[in-house]
């Protein structure tokens, strides 16, 4: 994936960086040739410049001039009616119904990695509007952990654990502790791993975390969570 190119704002004539065209992004419903700032890939995009940037000067070393040239102009998540656009390019991610399946990767800006410069309560409209309205049978079984991850961070414990045990075809794992998906399709790591991850955050927290024991529980009575030699995620 490539910052691809600069393009004038028609609003102010100032520049910005565009993600895309081309672009597959994670959600793959959209045509690449035409799909551009996915909100979960320019989050993904500008927290990996910036955690680069954390490294060198961990090292010791000067900041990159290009990459904060990249952080400074990169576009930011569109949004719509308060809600956080599957793609720019997607202005109808709420009203054609062919977008809302396969991957709610939205989600993803504030799931599997921190959302940097998000805002916390059009994330939660947008995973309001995803819990309602999406295609459950067209997701995956790592789309499942990474909304429990979502709700985590917005401090939504209870919703966290009901995206990890929703009823849905794709949410199923057999008893050797394979994923099914579908016949031929019988072991999908993707929901393993997601899996674990999104359970071992909710147990030992995240940056930024509520300071409670095992943020992502419910603080209920109901719970009693048992975990070790985890460290929170970024």
């Amino acid at each position: 994936m490539q910052a691809q190119h600069f393009c004038r704002t028609r609003e102010t004539g100032s520049r910005r960086l565009v993600l895309g065209p081309p672009l597959q992004c994670a959600q793959e419903v959209f045509p690449k040739d035409r799909t551009f700032n996915c909100t979960y890939e320019l989050a993904y995009w500008r927290w990996g410049l910036e955690t680069a940037q954390r490294w060198r000067e961990r090292l010791g070393l000067a900041r990159e001039g290009r990459w904060d040239a990249v952080l400074a102009d990169l576009a930011r998540p569109a949004l719509a009616d308060g809600k956080y656009l599957f793609a720019e390019s997607a202005p109808d991610s709420y009203t054609d119904r062919r977008w809302a399946r396969d991957h709610p990767a939205v989600a993803g800006a504030l799931a599997l990695v921190p959302g940097p410069g998000l805002d916390a309560e059009a994330m939660r409209r947008t995973l309001d509007w995803i819990d309602q309205n999406w295609d459950w049978p067209q997701t995956w079984g790592w789309d499942y952990p990474m909304l429990a991850m979502a709700a985590a961070r917005l401090d939504q414990p209870q919703r966290a654990v009901d995206a990890l045990l929703r009823d849905t075809p794709k949410n199923v794992y057999r008893a050797n502790g394979h994923n099914h998906q579908r016949p031929g399709l019988t072991l999908y790591l993707p929901g393993n791993g997601g899996l674990l991850y999104a359970v071992a955050m909710m147990a030992a927290g995240w940056d930024g975390a509520p300071s409670r024991p095992n943020p992502g529980f419910p603080a209920d009575g109901r719970w009693t969570v048992r975990w070790e030699g985890l460290k929170p995620a970024p």
